[in-house]
């Protein structure tokens, strides 16, 4: 049985709806992501397993309890927010043991587990300082630690990283993963940023306007997007308008030249797709003007037009190669397991 089992959660505010119908099976140690844009609803969905909003309809169970109605003090849920939320007037070692104190725990008890988590987050002599007094990313992983201190059976982060730079995101993003993992704690994590996502998680739930349009692996968000939807959002896809040559066999045709695909294909016509990495300069395939070229240190992005709509190449930066200039006519051509269908 699933740890956490989020069961047709249901949320509006008002007249209007922002989560519908939402489902979800979580298994213990698992990390989970919600990705998506503002507004999709995944936020929702996280305060509502926290306790901080009611569903109006649906079920939330923890570890076989129903906890739909109970407080958030009632769930045994951590919870790190994107502001840091530390209390400016607690020491760093008080604002860890905050949480033990309220539930009672004997200051005997509290120093070690405080020490425990101090250690565990790689601050351990900083305990004496106040939040003001620490960096960012420092502050962020107090807050982390106060979150892990009571022991909690579910970990909530609601966009932990976003205030923070580029940098410090990657180091800490990774240092939330490992902790995560050492711990074995189930963990739910909201963010907008696909890179977080796709690093770090075991699934993914791709949400838009207030649904989950996907729910898979990194590898199977990625490779395998089950609407445009997701294959638009999650990294860069470059889309071809094609006609289907032959159904039972899967040739099709996009700008003259004919592609042969793994499966076969509804007739008529059909969207196919290729992701940047997949495509590649060829002696035939696809018709195309390069427009442009950019250097992006490892990798070396080519922009061309295909029947008036750009395209986009990505290839491994190779000192010394030649890459074709703007207003070069070439084909472009992809491995047959590398195109998409997209769905209607």
């Amino acid at each position: 049985m699933s740890f956490l089992v989020l069961d047709h959660l249901q949320k509006s505010f008002g007249t209007t709806k922002v989560v519908h119908d939402f489902n979800l099976s979580v298994d213990k140690g698992e990390f989970v992501s919600f990705l998506g844009p503002s507004g999709c609803g995944k936020t929702t969905v996280l305060r509502m397993v926290a306790g901080f909003e009611t569903p109006s309809e649906g079920q939330i169970v923890i570890d076989g309890q129903d906890v739909t109605r109970l407080r958030p003090n009632q769930r045994q849920i951590g919870m790190v927010f994107q502001s840091y939320a530390l209390f400016p007037n607690l020491t760093v070692a008080e604002n860890v043991g905050f949480g033990l104190k309220v539930a009672g725990v004997p200051r005997a008890e509290r120093g070690p587990r405080v020490a425990e988590m101090l250690d565990l987050i790689g601050l351990p002599d900083l305990g004496g300082r106040y939040p003001w007094q620490l960096s960012g990313g420092q502050q962020q992983r107090v807050a982390l630690a106060r979150a892990l201190a009571p022991r909690p059976r579910v970990l909530l982060l609601d966009e932990p990283l976003s205030a923070l730079d580029a940098k410090i995101r990657v180091s800490l993003r990774n240092q939330i993963r490992e902790i995560q993992q050492q711990l074995g704690i189930t963990t739910i994590f909201v963010t907008h940023d696909q890179e977080e996502a796709l690093s770090i998680s075991d699934r993914i739930v791709v949400m838009h306007k207030g649904i989950a349009d996907q729910t898979g692996t990194p590898s199977d968000i990625y490779n395998s997007p089950a609407t445009h939807f997701v294959a638009g959002f999650v990294g860069t896809l470059n889309r071809f308008e094609a006609e289907v040559v032959d159904a039972a066999s899967g040739h099709v045709r996009v700008a003259g030249a004919g592609i042969l695909l793994e499966r076969p294909l509804p007739p008529g016509k059909v969207v196919l797709a290729a992701r940047p990495e997949s495509l590649q300069i060829a002696p035939e395939g696809i018709p195309a003007e390069i427009t442009g070229v950019e250097f992006l240190g490892s990798v070396q992005r080519l922009r061309a037009r295909v029947d008036g709509a750009e395209v986009v190449l990505d290839r491994f930066n190779a000192p010394g190669e030649e890459l074709p200039r703007p207003g070069a006519r070439v084909h472009l051509a992809a491995a047959r397991a590398s195109w998409l269908v997209l769905p209607e």
